[in-house]
């Protein structure tokens, strides 16, 4: 049952992690990911562009709106299975670079 939310939709956390997932997509393709694995990472990106057009297309307290938390929320738990803790970040990070035009090293 989905509960009606009012609260603020965190509009730039999701548009971040929609990066991310981008990234890690990116990241795992250069690496060979499996089809299925790509699909995963491909399925949470989808879920997080689908919540950011419910919340920009409804307001709060209405169904639409609550629905776009609720894929969030699943979303940002799914991302949370796809990364290994102990999986290097370079790749990724490389992998956004590369996605911004600036396929040099990261500043620092």
């Amino acid at each position: 049952m989905l509960s009606i939310r009012r609260d603020p939709f965190p509009l730039e956390a999701a548009r971040d992690l929609l990066g991310i997932v981008r990234a890690l997509y990116v990241a795992a393709r250069s690496r060979g990911a499996t089809v299925a694995d790509l699909h995963a990472i491909a399925a949470v990106g989808d879920d997080l562009r689908q919540a950011i057009a419910l919340a920009e297309a409804h307001p709060p307290g209405t169904l639409g709106f609550s629905s776009a938390w609720a894929r969030a929320e699943r979303a940002a738990n799914r991302v949370g299975e796809l990364v290994d803790a102990l999986a290097p970040a370079a790749p990724i990070v490389r992998a956004a670079l590369t996605r911004v035009g600036n396929g040099g090293p990261p500043p620092g």
